[in-house]
C-alpha cells in the first residue's frame, strides 16, 4: 500500500484538532495553508472520515476553560448576580423592587401611600378622577376637530448606511418611511372604551366606600347600645316597663343617633 502523502495526513490532524475544541473549520482555509487544492482536501476528509474521528466533547467547561475561575455556580460553586442585579431587565414593568435601592423620590412616594383599606380606596378614587377628567378633555378635543384632520399613530423609517470607511454613517440614507395614522372619530372610539373602564372602576370603588361607611354607622349603633343596656344592668339608668311586663325598646334619641340609622334595626 503506497504511503499517505504528509500533507493528507497534517489536514487531517489540524481538522480534528480544531474540531475538538469546538473552532469551526473552512476548508478552502486549510487548503491553502496545506498547499493543495480544496478538492483534494474535501476528498481526504470524506474518503478517511474526519467527523467520525473527532473526540466526544464533555459536557460543562472543557479541560483547561478558566470561565469561572475564582467564582461559585449555582450549587455553591459561584454567589450568581449580587442582589439587586438588574441586567435583564428591559422597561421596567415586571422589575422586582429593592427598597434599599429606591431613589429619595420613590422613598417619599411609597412613605405617603396610604395603606389603610379606606384610605387606599380614597386614593385610588382620586387618581380616577383625573384619569377621567383627561380622557373626556381629549374626548372633546377630537369632537371638534375636522372631519379629514389625521393624527400620527405610528412610524417606522427605514435606513441604510451611506459613504465608505471613516466617511461611513449609520442610517444616513432613507430608504422607506411607512405611517399609519388615526381619524378623529378612531381616537375617540378608543379613548370611550377606556372611559367605560375607568368609570366602572369608580363605581366600584364608591360602592365600596359606600358599604364601608354603612358598616362604620352599624358599628357606633351597636355600641351605643350596648352602653345603654350596659348603664341599665348596673341600675345607672331606669327605663319604665308597661303594665304587661315588657321592656319598652329604646327609643333613638336615647341612642343618640339618627333616623336614618334606626333602619339597620
Amino acid at each position: 500500500m503506497p504511503k499517505r502523502s504528509d500533507k493528507r495526513e497534517s489536514a487531517k490532524a489540524e481538522y480534528i484538532a480544531r474540531k475538538a475544541k469546538g473552532e469551526k473549520v473552512n476548508l478552502r482555509e486549510l487548503a491553502e495553508q496545506q498547499g493543495v487544492s480544496y478538492q483534494s482536501v474535501r476528498n481526504w476528509k470524506a474518503a478517511d472520515k474526519w467527523d467520525e474521528q473527532i473526540p466526544k466533547r464533555k459536557r460543562g467547561g472543557q479541560p483547561g476553560n478558566k470561565n469561572s475561575k475564582g467564582k461559585k455556580n449555582a450549587k455553591g460553586h459561584h454567589d450568581g448576580a449580587p442582589a439587586g442585579n438588574k441586567n435583564a431587565e428591559k422597561d421596567g414593568a415586571y422589575s422586582a423592587v429593592f427598597f434599599d435601592m429606591l431613589s429619595d423620590s420613590e422613598k417619599e412616594l411609597a412613605a405617603i401611600t396610604p395603606t389603610g383599606g379606606k384610605d387606599a380606596l380614597i386614593n385610588e378614587l382620586q387618581i380616577l378622577k383625573v384619569r377621567e377628567h383627561r380622557i373626556l378633555e381629549k374626548l372633546a378635543l377630537y369632537e371638534n376637530a375636522e372631519e379629514d384632520t389625521l393624527y400620527l399613530n405610528s412610524l417606522m423609517d427605514m435606513r441604510v448606511p451611506a459613504g465608505k470607511g471613516k466617511a461611513k454613517q449609520d442610517g444616513a440614507v432613507q430608504t422607506m418611511g411607512m405611517y399609519s395614522k388615526d381619524s378623529a372619530f378612531a381616537r375617540s372610539l378608543k379613548l370611550q372604551e377606556a372611559l367605560y373602564k375607568v368609570q366602572g372602576r369608580i363605581a366600584t370603588i364608591v360602592n365600596s366606600l359606600r358599604a364601608l361607611e354603612e358598616a362604620d354607622r352599624r358599628h357606633e349603633l351597636d355600641k351605643r347600645r350596648l352602653e345603654i343596656l350596659e348603664m341599665k344592668a348596673t341600675g345607672a339608668i331606669e327605663i319604665a316597663e308597661p303594665d304587661g311586663g315588657e321592656e319598652v325598646d329604646i327609643d333613638a334619641k336615647e341612642l343618640g343617633v339618627t333616623a336614618d340609622e334606626t333602619l339597620y334595626e
